[in-house]
């Protein structure tokens, strides 16, 4: 039993040296959804903080993100969010894909699918009213709606 412990914290210490690549492209603004789209202040502020963590190069890393296994759980949401939908590259996407994207976004907030469950948990910051979610939700729509292709 001694030398499962031991195994156990030596594989536990060694894994700390497996880090997740924090390293961020330079942000350009004049691509960036925000500078873009223009949103109203009350659904930038959502966005920046429900959304930014996972589908930009802002993310904020949580100081829990530097133990691993979380930093790699946390690591893997964050590059798959930036692959699904990255808002500091907007402006590289086709109106036809930004027109499927703002789409998924108010199918997604209406379904409470985004922010993430396990995200809200530890993102007091990001967890919004039903009745506030609601507004967001319709400008994401009415958003998608206006891009004529």
């Amino acid at each position: 039993m001694k030398k499962v412990g031991l195994y156990t914290l030596i594989v536990s210490i060694l894994i700390q040296f497996i880090g997740i690549d924090k390293t961020v492209p330079k942000v350009e603004g004049h691509l960036d959804f925000i500078e873009i789209e223009l949103p109203p202040k009350d659904v930038e502020a959502f966005i920046k903080t429900a959304c930014y963590d996972c589908h930009s190069y802002e993310t904020k890393y949580p100081s829990y993100s530097a133990i691993a296994p979380i930093s790699w759980s946390i690591g893997s949401h964050v590059s798959n969010g930036r692959e699904h939908l990255n808002f500091s590259i907007w402006g590289n996407y086709e109106e036809a894909v930004q027109k499927d994207l703002l789409y998924k976004c108010y199918q997604q907030i209406g379904a409470r699918q985004m922010p993430l469950a396990s995200y809200l948990l530890f993102h007091e910051e990001a967890r919004v009213a039903h009745s506030k979610l609601e507004g967001f939700y319709n400008w994401f729509k009415t958003k998608s709606e206006n891009i004529k292709l």
